[in-house]
């Protein structure tokens, strides 16, 4: 029964985030008429008229208040607006202009979903299961932007980290929150430090040897959101995870291509991999990772 209720929380609030993911960079008029973005993704005035002006009808999540197609924005009937079963009945395509509607809206409402049962199935319907899933949430809007317009919008990440600093103040003095919930101030100033500090510092050596940039401050800002509300292990591990499937991922693209990487390679998607599985999976990972350098002989058992 509550994972019924779960689901179709998940799937309700998954609807939501697909708002945000399209409406959070589509109100700003920089992003609008950024000459790099329409070189990556083959857009100009001509081939795609309307991506221009998307900053003059949106203006933030909450507005306009009623849903729209992102080609001729028409705002939906309520009936367009069901997880799953509109995009289902509609046949993938708006209701009026008849433009066909990307699978990733179905694909966020699940993947809310999936998220939703598993937090709470982890952690129980706890403060702990309730923050887990609101970060999981925010890992989603992220990574579909970043992978659209290769940002990291601050409005998330920086009230991300403010929320691990109540978080941290919390348990400092009420303990209302379980690992791997930050547990105090200094896992929260360790967790800043360690995440947006040590990617900070890879970022600017990376521009002095290589002369160009390397990775976005996007970056170090998520992985510092991760730090403050979950501790410098969970940044480190983030790190460490993200750069293996970001790795793996490249390699296959170089592979792939001949000619390399024609695109930019937006990271963000990779770190909340990392974070994800560092989450729900953290001791296991780190009970690996150490056999891993015991076998080796770069650490010794007692």
């Amino acid at each position: 029964m509550y994972a019924i209720i779960f689901i179709v929380f998940g799937l309700i609030l998954g609807s939501f985030l697909s708002v945000c993911i399209y409406r959070i960079p589509a109100s700003r008029e920089d992003l609008a008429n950024d000459p790099f973005l329409d070189e990556v993704k083959g857009k100009s005035p001509e081939k795609d008229p309307n991506h221009k002006h998307s900053y003059e009808i949106i203006s933030g999540i909450n507005s306009p208040k009623r849903s729209l197609c992102p080609t001729c924005y028409e705002q939906l009937y309520w009936w367009h607006n069901i997880p799953v079963v509109s995009w289902i009945l509609l046949k993938g395509k708006c209701g009026f202009c008849f433009t066909p509607i990307s699978a990733r809206y179905p694909l966020v409402e699940l993947l809310t979903a999936v998220f939703c049962v598993f937090s709470f199935s982890h952690f129980g319907f706890t403060p702990t299961g309730v923050v887990v899933f609101g970060f999981c949430c925010s890992l989603i809007v992220l990574t579909f932007i970043d992978i659209d317009y290769y940002i990291l919008p601050n409005v998330i990440t920086f009230p991300g980290i403010a929320v691990g600093f109540i978080l941290a103040y919390l348990n400092q003095i009420w303990n209302l929150f379980e690992a791997p919930v930050v547990a105090d101030m200094s896992q929260f100033v360790w967790g800043v430090t360690v995440g947006g500090g040590f990617l900070w510092v890879f970022a600017q050596l990376y521009i002095l040897i290589r002369r160009k940039e390397g990775l976005g401050l996007g970056d170090v800002k998520l992985l510092a959101m991760v730090g403050a509300i979950f501790g410098p292990n969970a940044a480190f591990y983030t790190m460490f995870l993200g750069s293996v499937f970001g790795s793996i991922f490249g390699l296959l693209i170089l592979s792939a291509s001949k000619r390399g990487f024609s695109k930019p390679f937006p990271f963000g998607p990779y770190l909340a991999l990392g974070a994800v599985l560092y989450i729900f999976w953290g001791d296991q990972i780190i009970e690996w990772w150490l056999g891993v350098l015991l076998h080796s002989g770069l650490i010794y058992g007692a």
